[in-house]
């Protein structure tokens, strides 16, 4: 079975998450947006968790990670869990060199879905989809988000900061699956290559458009 950041990009049990779930929810829209208005790209190196509702471990993973505003990812998963993500700006490209197959998605419907595009998204756009709740654990700051829609693929999505640059990105779906994404070696507002966010499929792969 296939896991990925995007369809199935949280390791809960922060204190953020504990008292979010307790009732508590300190209002954390200015500290979305404080955020976000700080990070205009990002590149990093990820390793990727992902265990079942039981607490199983399903599968690890690492790769790199490339982000730009607007709305631009790169994501490249190394084997055995090989795949390739790339949005943009418009769309959503998922290549899966094993299934010789590319799913091709229109990136604003995925904003509740993709925590990567929430952080290359507009934060008023993100204020108007999910409740917002901030929590600060010394030099980390927790931003938790419960979308606002019920189809959602996810019930809660936290993006971990440190010290201004995004740390961790953790999520839990509706069947009590849990993933966390870790990010090392991140530099903050690099200069990236356009090119890389630019996507052509190889020749001879499904091209499968989700309109």
């Amino acid at each position: 079975m296939r896991y990925m950041l995007l369809a199935c990009l949280l390791f809960l049990g922060s204190a953020g998450a504990l008292a979010a779930a307790e009732g508590a929810c300190p209002d954390g829209g200015q500290a979305l947006s404080e955020q976000l208005a700080r990070l205009r790209g990002l590149s990093a190196n990820f390793e990727q968790r992902i265990t079942a509702a039981d607490g199983h471990p399903l599968q690890t993973s690492a790769g790199v990670l490339q982000l730009a505003k607007p709305g631009r990812i790169y994501w490249v998963a190394e084997p055995p869990y090989e795949q390739t993500v790339v949005a943009d700006g418009s769309n959503i490209w998922v290549y899966d060199p094993d299934l010789e197959q590319v799913t091709v998605k229109a990136l604003h419907r995925q904003l509740d879905n993709s925590p990567a595009a929430l952080l290359v998204g507009d934060a008023r756009q993100v204020l108007k989809e999910f409740r917002v709740c901030a929590f600060e654990e010394g030099k980390t700051s927790r931003i938790l988000l419960r979308p606002l829609s019920t189809d959602s693929v996810y019930t809660e999505v936290e993006l971990d900061f440190a010290d201004g640059a995004p740390s961790a990105i953790r999520m839990q779906d509706s069947l009590g699956q849990r993933t966390v994404v870790e990010l090392r070696d991140v530099e903050l507002n690099p200069v990236l290559n356009p090119a890389v966010f630019h996507f052509v499929p190889p020749p001879g792969v499904d091209v499968f458009r989700d309109d």
